[in-house]
């Protein structure tokens, strides 16, 4: 009677034996700090908490305006024979766009300085007949040269000249300064669509920000004040820029009109564009945070930091002033701590872990 009760605690003992042995690790302990010692550490990384000025936020919706951008258009009426760019293409100061069929503008314009130079021959033969070793304009008086211009019709011939060098401008069109082509639809030989610009050449390396904020932030706001500017395709590019403008007039919708200059260097950008206008006022004496490494616990806000190099310390905190980006720690850490942003989200208390400090943005 005794034998088969013995033999049925060794069965029971060797299956609780066998399930505790199978017990899952937790590779990321828990609040009282119970691991199991061979789990392998967590890869986590994060940065040092810092004491300074904390940057409050004014943010806002704008557009950005080229702050150079012309609608170019032929000056005189024609067919277009040479097109030298596209949309999206970039062109230099003084570079030839597009062209006219011009050939007769050509013609006179060759005419006229052939005529322009016989009077420029015959005028320095009387210059040199009236004096004694005069050799150009400069070497006889005003009074002589004037009467030696009208009897050779020198000054008519510089007259038809600038007239045929303007006719022959007007067949072409030339880059006003240095900017990227937009809106050109016309096709060689034909001829630019009526009441429509040619095309719009805009500069892509310097944009205004046009934006509104409400009447009661203008006290916060100055000329030259620095604003970060944000495009919403991108997610993590930001462009510095100045207020230049801000209107004195306040709109229905109780809004004042800001304008801000920003340098595109990268040239990413375009006229029209929408953007996310961030601007800061700063606060002294605050511990600050990345957003990252504040997380829910049980509906509380919790940091964890390093502890000893190797292990996730948790931490209670309350926080104060935020920011698209940071916190402001008022009480449950120390300035200095480095705190955890990065695989923070299934940390307990003493987890194991293998830290990695990140820089600084």
């Amino acid at each position: 009677m005794k034998k088969p009760v013995i033999w049925m605690f060794l069965v029971l003992l060797g299956l609780c034996l066998a399930t505790c042995k199978n017990k899952e690790e937790n590779p990321y302990g828990n609040k009282l700090g119970e691991i199991d010692a061979k789990s392998e550490p967590l890869k986590v990384s994060g940065e040092l908490s810092v004491f300074g000025d904390f940057p409050m936020e004014l943010i806002s919706n704008g557009k950005l305006v080229a702050l150079k951008k012309a609608s170019l258009n032929f000056k005189t009426n024609g067919v277009v024979s040479r097109i030298l760019y596209k949309n999206g293409q970039m062109v230099q100061a003084g570079k030839l766009i597009a062209e006219m069929e011009n050939s007769m503008e050509k013609l006179d314009l060759e005419q006229a300085k052939l005529r322009l130079e016989r009077a420029r021959i015959e005028r320095l033969g009387k210059i040199v007949g009236h004096k004694v070793g005069a050799r150009s304009p400069e070497d006889v008086s005003a009074e002589a040269l004037k009467r030696f211009n009208m009897a050779t019709g020198y000054d008519e011939a510089v007259l038809f000249t600038r007239q045929a060098e303007m006719r022959y401008n007007y067949t072409r069109l030339i880059a006003p300064f240095t900017g990227r082509i937009a809106n050109l639809e016309t096709k060689p030989n034909n001829s630019p669509k009526s009441g429509e610009p040619f095309c719009i050449l805009m500069d892509d390396s310097r944009f205004e920000i046009i934006f509104p904020v409400m009447e009661s932030e203008i006290s916060r706001l100055s000329i030259g004040q620095e604003v970060t500017m944000k495009p919403y395709f991108m997610d993590s590019v930001y462009y510095k820029g100045t207020i230049t403008e801000i209107n004195p007039l306040i709109n229905e919708r109780g809004m004042v009109t800001i304008k801000a200059l920003v340098n595109i260097r990268d040239r990413k950008l375009v006229d029209g564009m929408n953007v996310k206008v961030f601007i800061r006022n700063y606060v002294p004496g605050c511990l600050i945070v990345p957003k990252e490494a504040v997380v829910l616990r049980t509906n509380r806000q919790v940091v964890f930091s390093l502890l000893n190099d190797t292990l996730a310390k948790w931490n209670y905190v309350f926080t104060g002033l935020e920011n698209s980006q940071s916190y402001s720690i008022t009480e449950g850490l120390t300035p200095g701590d480095t705190v955890i942003t990065i695989g923070n989200i299934n940390l307990a208390h003493h987890a194991r872990i293998d830290f990695e400090l990140k820089e600084k943005k």
